[in-house]
């Protein structure tokens, strides 16, 4: 009896050890996951069997409004290159209309025009958001794909309205694509560059490692910065990161810089007898890719670097020898392939990808966009507006209606035009006809407000037909109303010259001007210490990446110096990284820069007096917090960094820009700050203090303008801001035009009266 309890205690023992140990291992196993996601982030993408989760908003849409007949949700999704599809669920965060009837009320899901699920709306009896689960085939996968949800709602077993407003369901920008991905080994051909490297099918930050054998000359800097301005332009709005590693070799994708004799732990590398590309594999992980930038010497790797960027077209097969690279002209100023033309008027057309983007239905009636950025150093002042020369055509309505058709500017009115029935106007005929010849043609001239203008801006054009209700049961709601915008409609901006207050640390954390006035980074020089870190390294290609996104050009023309070079570089505009690099160029050049921090002292000062309208009324932003004659002295051992702004003591009308931090994690998350429109926004004036979500900016020098005037407008600009000065100028311009009038005409009477 007792043996047989023991037993029996014993056994039970042993189930309840094999369960604990199975629970701490399936712990030990999602610690190792977030780990390993962890290392992943940190070491740029690793091509593995793994499963993901995606929210809306992490694949670049947000929260969704289906209302009546706006009842279609788009989304896209990309999945990489080295990658395949295993499984794939949809997780829809919902909330909808009550008033909905369980049983004819569902969700039809689309994947790439196919259906694929359908998603029913159960009768919502709490105002709590419902959670709905729908598997989806991963056969339907491709490179590019579009999943469509397409509302199709009932409120009554009667005749409906279509439009009705108890048709409506949201769609959180929480809801998920949870998806389980295998991974492709690829062939090691630069014909596919920059995939696997940088995949444009993943709308994911870009996380690149660039490793180095050792502490990287000037030129070797300069080829890295090159490199990364190409994969920056190429990741674009999903920004990027490259973590500098020194003879390390990371888990995944890398891109590695060496010269003959170079020597990389991991790595066996021959020399070679000019610049040289190669993609191969890593030691016996096939599906780890490299991308390996070789030569002779650091002249050798920019050139290399400089091929990769403006001829990687060209290339194929594992290795690609660079015999010769011209760089042609250098770009003009403002000339930016991303910026709209400010020399004469943009065509719509070139605004947009495919010509449907202009077309709009009845059901299809989300506003058309055209995003435009601009130069950030346009002066609107006095500007009388933006013309916009307007071309569009619709279906006639039956009759005299409240269709719009409404025209904004940063989602700010600027006016709208009736779709009358039967208009008649001078439109010019479209030399692609998207219409039939029954629809009616419409020009229209507006100027839209100078001060609705920013750096990114976006015009929308929105259709706005008027519902007929009348008769919903025998006459039912047709999509038969189309519209469209003429192609060959104008937007013009050549009316603005290029004219800024500065330093402005604004337009630098949104466009980086005044670097990215020049598109090839021409005018642009890198500063570094002696013997930068990997973070200073780091910083320097996330900020060179940062510009070629805003430009869409890579910065081929890039200069890179150190601090004991840096009178090389002197009549450039200059970025500084990193605090001792900032503060031996303060020491050298001025004594009194306004701010810096090192990892034990931080210093604010101001030692320029000026006038609040001196420091507001040219700046974008409005003036920040104005101080004079101060200085702040501590020490603190939390995480700071900053940024300063100030006119060059060796080239007037250059800028210099200064990135500080506490330490490296911090002078990273200076960027992640800056890659956030509402904290980008907040920097401004020549000092910006960023300490995670808080962002203070000061003006603590006296400005100076980069740029140039018409004389008439410069004449009006001075006077402008001296009231007294324009009174006495008019009086005296008053008193010289009447003493010329009296001369003249005495003058001419003397002449009659000796006749």
């Amino acid at each position: 009896m007792n043996l047989t309890r023991l037993v029996s205690s014993t056994t039970s023992m042993t189930a309840l050890l094999a369960v604990l140990l199975c629970a701490t291992g399936v712990q030990a196993a999602s610690v190792a996951d977030a780990s390993e996601q962890e290392a992943q982030a940190e070491q740029g993408f690793t091509p593995t069997a793994r499963s993901y989760a995606r929210s809306f908003s992490e694949m670049g849409a947000g929260s969704y409004e289906l209302i009546g007949l706006n009842n279609n949700a788009y989304l896209n999704v990309g999945v990489r290159a080295d990658e395949v599809v295993e499984s794939a669920t949809l997780e829809l965060n919902m909330s909808y209309s009550p008033a909905m009837l369980e049983g004819l009320s569902h969700f039809k899901v689309y994947l790439n025009n196919e259906v694929v699920g359908i998603i029913p709306l159960p009768k919502q009896t709490s105002p709590e958001p419902v959670v709905q689960r729908l598997n989806i085939d991963p056969r339907y996968f491709s490179d590019f794909n579009q999943l469509r949800l397409s509302l199709v709602g009932h409120y009554t077993l009667g005749c409906e309205d279509p439009a009705h407003t108890s048709l409506w369901a949201n769609i959180s920008k929480d809801s998920r694509l949870l998806l389980k991905v295998s991974p492709v080994t690829l062939p090691n051909d630069l014909a596919l560059l920059p995939a696997p490297f940088f995949d444009k099918r993943d709308n994911r930050r870009l996380n690149l490692p660039f490793v180095f054998s050792a502490q990287p000359s000037t030129d070797t800097l300069a080829a890295a910065g090159i490199a990364a301005s190409w994969f920056g332009q190429s990741a674009d709005y999903r920004s990027a990161r490259f973590p500098a590693t020194i003879n390390s070799l990371p888990a995944g994708h890398a891109v590695i810089f060496a010269k003959n004799g170079d020597r990389i732990r991991g790595l066996n590398l021959p020399s070679v007898s000019g610049p040289t590309i190669d993609i191969i594999s890593a030691y016996k992980r096939p599906a780890v890719k490299y991308l390996v930038i070789r030569g002779r010497d650091g002249g050798d790797l920019r050139k290399a670097a400089q091929a990769l960027a403006l001829g990687n077209v060209l290339m194929s097969g594992s290795q690609a020898q660079i015999r010769s690279v011209d760089l042609g002209k250098a770009r003009l100023a403002n000339d930016a392939p991303n910026w709209v033309r400010t020399t004469s008027p943009i065509r719509f057309a070139e605004l947009i990808k495919e010509p449907y983007e202009l077309q709009r239905s009845y059901a299809n009636r989300d506003p058309i966009r055209l995003n435009l950025r601009l130069p950030p150093d346009l002066f609107t002042w006095r500007v009388r507006g933006i013309d916009i020369d307007l071309r569009y055509r619709y279906t006639p309505p039956i009759s005299h209606d409240n269709s719009l058709l409404g025209v904004y500017l940063n989602n700010q009115l600027v006016t709208a035009y009736p779709l009358l029935p039967g208009q008649q106007t001078d439109a010019k005929q479209l030399n692609l006809p998207v219409l039939d010849e029954a629809s009616i043609q419409a020009k229209k001239v507006l100027s839209a407000p100078p001060f609705y203008v920013g750096v990114r801006n976006e015009l929308q054009l929105r259709y706005q037909p008027e519902v007929s209700k009348k008769n919903l049961c025998s006459s039912p709601i047709s999509d038969s109303f189309v519209a469209a915008i003429d192609p060959d409609s104008t937007i013009d901006f050549s009316r603005y010259p290029h004219y800024i207050a500065m330093p402005n640390l604004s337009v630098f954390a949104q466009a980086g001007f005044p670097f990215t006035r020049y598109a090839d980074l021409a005018q642009t020089a890198v500063v570094l210490s002696d013997k930068p870190s990997a973070g200073d390294i780091t910083a320097m290609l996330n900020s060179v990446a940062k510009f070629s996104a805003t430009t869409g050009f890579p910065g081929v023309r890039l200069s890179v110096a150190t601090v004991s070079t840096v009178d090389k570089v002197a009549d450039k505009d200059l970025l500084i990284i990193g605090s001792p690099a900032a503060i031996e160029i303060r020491t050298q050049w001025i004594p009194g820069l306004p701010s810096y921090m090192t990892r034990v002292m931080r210093v604010l000062r101001s030692s320029q007096a000026q006038t609040d309208a001196e420091s507001s009324w040219l700046t974008a932003q409005g003036d920040p917090i104005a101080r004079r004659d101060i200085t702040v002295m501590l020490s603190a051992n939390g995480e700071h960094s900053a940024l300063t702004s100030y006119q060059s003591p060796k080239s007037p009308g250059h800028t210099l820009v200064a990135l500080h931090a506490t330490s490296n994690d911090s002078l990273q998350k200076l960027f992640d700050a800056m890659d956030r429109n509402e904290l980008a926004e907040r920097m401004q004036g020549d000092v910006a203090l960023v300490n995670g979500e808080q962002v203070d900016s000061f003006r603590t020098q006296k400005i100076y303008h980069v740029g140039h005037l018409p004389v008439m407008t410069r004449m009006w600009l001075v006077f402008s801001g001296q009231p007294i000065l324009l009174a006495i100028a008019s009086i005296v311009l008053g008193l010289f035009v009447a003493m010329l009038m009296f001369f003249g005409l005495n003058y001419l009477a003397k002449r009659r009266l000796v006749k």
